[in-house]
């Protein structure tokens, strides 16, 4: 975008507010799969068993999941911070309960409710982000926000100890900072409407746009289906090289740091290369790993890139969000996007374990290679509509100043 059309994007500026609230209810919206392990753990301190407790958590996740992508209109719409707000009072309350009461129905309960609600806040954050100007910039950046503060508070809750009380008050109290922070979400700019395309450009006719972003609602949880797989199965991919579990864990929190580098660069680069261009390069690196992953007999290189896996992962999914958020600045696509995400997230164990164990370990990772090779094409198309739409937005909201100016 020229100088000038920056100026008259309708979008709104980032600002200490809106970006607090947006970045900090995404950080609540994604905090229970965030602490899967220490879900798991603590609940089997309440007595369930390892298949019983992913049974529980499967299920409040694909609560969130379908709550994210059920109140993806109106996340989009005017009722923005009241959505928030009554979906995340709901977590807290819900989370608190089976932080504190035993009581084995009460935490089932209150874990797949508190899902729902937070459900909300997936929505309300992703559409929050489209409405404000640089949605490359502001996705790396709160996933540099929500990285930061999950490594901090995975380190925190060890030391306190994995309980019900730590695990669950985690759950509840992230809420409650985002519910404190609801009401300065960025509504959905005035006029921010996808516009005719007679008045600007071919690409970002309205039809397209939604095609588009039907398309990046399909490709995104398809693309990360197979990223988790690879991400979850790695202990079983480890140790069949022989690597130790200390090892493994070394590894999979400089995968962690490498994600934070991923974010950093994608927030660097902002829109300087558009998105088409950098999503197509992530997904052709990120196939290449994660074949190379199954196809590698060496440890250390097998370290290496998961390593490389993770950091090109956290650069496509800032880039992946950018895309929908760019396609509306009212976040029609981007508020049901991380929804969609969870959707084949919350199966992604079931589908590795069932794929290594069909086909082995190789031909498990040459097909998780082959689903981000088969996306490519698809991913660039849309997200050359997104960069179309987001100039076209801001071509049109600029001829619309220029009356008053006069």
């Amino acid at each position: 975008m020229s100088r000038t059309q920056i100026d008259a994007d309708p979008r709104l500026p980032l600002t200490l507010r809106n970006g607090s609230a947006t970045f900090l209810i995404a950080l609540a919206s994604l905090m229970m799969a965030n602490l899967a392990p220490f879900i798991i753990t603590a609940l089997g301190a309440l007595g369930f068993d390892p298949v019983a407790s992913g049974n529980i958590l499967t299920w409040a996740l694909l609560a969130s999941a379908v709550v994210g992508l059920g109140t993806g209109r109106v996340a989009s719409g005017h009722l923005r911070r009241p959505l928030a707000m009554v979906g995340l009072g709901i977590a807290v309350i819900a989370f608190g309960a089976a932080a504190v009461v035993p009581a084995p129905a009460i935490v089932i309960t209150g874990l797949i409710v508190g899902g729902a609600g937070v459900g909300a806040a997936i929505s309300t954050s992703g559409a929050a982000i489209a409405a404000l100007r640089n949605p490359n910039r502001i996705s790396a950046t709160s996933g540099l926000v929500n990285r930061g503060l999950i490594t901090v508070i995975l380190a925190l809750i060890p030391l306190i100890g994995i309980t019900q009380g730590s695990v669950f008050g985690t759950l509840a109290l992230i809420s409650l900072v985002g519910l404190a922070l609801a009401a300065w979400l960025p509504n959905a700019p005035e006029h921010a409407a996808p516009v005719d395309v007679t008045t600007s450009l071919q690409i970002a006719e309205p039809r397209r746009i939604t095609l588009a972003g039907i398309a990046i609602l399909l490709l995104f949880p398809i693309w990360g289906t197979s990223e988790d797989a690879i991400w979850t199965m790695a202990p079983v991919l480890g140790g069949a090289l022989g690597i130790s579990e200390q090892s493994l864990g070394f590894t999979l929190s400089l995968s962690a740091a490498g994600g934070i580098l991923g974010m950093v660069i994608a927030a660097v680069i902002g829109n300087r290369f558009g998105r088409a261009w950098p999503l197509a390069i992530a997904l052709v690196l990120g196939g290449v790993l994660k074949v190379w992953t199954g196809a590698t007999t060496d440890a250390t290189t097998f370290a290496a890139l998961i390593i490389a896996v993770s950091s090109i992962y956290a650069f496509a999914f800032s880039l992946f969000i950018a895309t929908a958020a760019g396609l509306d600045a009212r976040g029609r696509w981007s508020g049901p996007l991380l929804g969609a995400y969870l959707v084949g997230s919350s199966f992604a164990p079931l589908i590795g374990g069932v794929l290594i164990e069909w086909v082995g370990v190789a031909a498990f990772t040459l097909i998780t290679g082959i689903v981000s090779f088969v996306v490519i094409v698809p991913v660039v198309l849309v997200a050359r509509v997104s960069t179309g739409a987001e100039r076209a937005l801001a071509r049109a909201a600029m001829r619309g100043a220029e009356p008053a100016r006069a």
